[in-house]
C-alpha cells in the first residue's frame, strides 16, 4: 500500500526493538512566510502590522552594550567600540563584521559583543567616542517573522528588535549613530525545523555635508530555516540615520 507524502528516513534496531522514524513531507515543506511590525496602542495592547507576506515555493533595553544614559553620555565600561569594519570619507564604522543572533533555534545570549557605531573620522581612524556628546535615548522597532508549512501550521516564529542610538555630536556638529544592533526576543521552532540568524553592517553613508555629517547605516539580517527537505534563506535590511530615521528596505 502506497504511503502518500511520507518518507521513511531511518529504521533503528536497539536491543531487538525496531523503531521507525517517519516524517511527513507536507509537514516539512515551508509554504509561506509573514513579517509583521509590532506596535502598542494607547492601552498598551499589541497591534501587528503586516509588512510582508508571501508564499514559498512548494522587551527591555537594559544591559545592552554601548547604550548612553539619560544625560547622553556613554560610560567607559559600556563603550565596546569594537574594531574598524568600514571607513568612508568623513565616517568610520566600528563593531564586528558579523555576529550571531540565533543558532540552531536558540537566541544567542551574549552582551559582550561590540554593537555597530558610525562616528566621525579623524585622520585615518575614528574619533574617541568619549569626545562625542548629546546622544539621544535609543530607538526601538520590533518585528515578528512567521513561517507556515503546507498544513498552515506556524512552524517557526521569531520576534526581534532593531535598536540604535542616534543624534550624537562631535564638537557641536554632526549626527552620529551608536549601539546599533538587532536583539532577538523570542524564537519558537517546531520539531524538524532549524532556524538561524546573523547580523552585519551592510554599508554606511553621509547624508549631510563634510562640515556637518549625518551618519547613515544599513543593517542586514540574514536568516535561514532548514529541514531535511529544503533550506530557505532570506535577508532583511534596515536603514538608520544619525537623525533617528528608520526604514526597512
Amino acid at each position: 500500500m502506497a504511503l502518500k507524502n511520507w518518507g521513511i528516513l531511518l529504521v533503528l534496531s536497539i536491543f531487538g526493538v525496531s523503531t521507525v522514524f517517519a516524517q511527513d513531507v507536507d509537514y516539512l515543506t515551508i509554504d509561506s512566510v509573514k513579517i509583521s511590525k509590532i506596535h502598542q496602542d494607547v492601552l498598551n495592547q499589541e497591534i501587528s502590522e503586516t509588512i510582508l507576506e508571501k508564499d514559498m515555493e512548494s522587551e527591555a533595553l537594559l544591559e545592552l552594550p554601548g547604550m548612553p544614559n539619560k544625560m547622553g553620555q556613554i560610560s567607559v565600561s559600556d563603550a565596546g567600540a569594537g574594531k574598524i569594519i568600514g571607513i568612508a570619507k568623513e565616517l568610520v564604522a566600528l563593531g564586528e563584521d558579523i555576529y550571531a543572533l540565533v543558532q540552531k533555534g536558540k537566541p544567542v545570549v551574549k552582551t559582550s559583543y561590540a554593537p555597530i557605531s558610525v562616528i566621525p573620522r579623524v585622520g585615518n581612524g575614528p574619533v574617541d567616542i568619549f569626545e562625542t556628546e548629546s546622544w539621544r535615548m535609543p530607538k526601538r522597532v520590533t518585528y515578528e517573522i512567521i513561517y507556515k508549512n503546507l498544513y498552515g501550521m506556524e512552524v517557526v516564529k521569531f520576534r526581534y528588535s532593531v535598536i540604535f542610538t542616534y543624534g550624537g555630536t562631535y564638537k557641536g556638529r554632526g549626527a552620529y549613530i551608536t549601539a546599533a544592533q538587532i536583539v532577538p526576543a523570542s524564537i519558537t521552532a517546531l520539531w524538524g525545523y532549524t532556524f538561524s540568524a546573523t547580523m552585519k553592517l551592510g554599508g554606511m553613508q553621509n547624508h549631510g555635508t563634510k562640515e556637518n555629517p549625518i551618519a547613515g547605516a544599513i543593517l542586514a539580517m540574514e536568516y535561514t530555516v532548514e529541514t531535511v527537505m529544503k533550506a530557505s534563506l532570506e535577508t532583511d535590511t534596515y536603514h538608520i540615520t544619525g537623525q533617528g530615521g528608520f526604514k526597512q528596505l
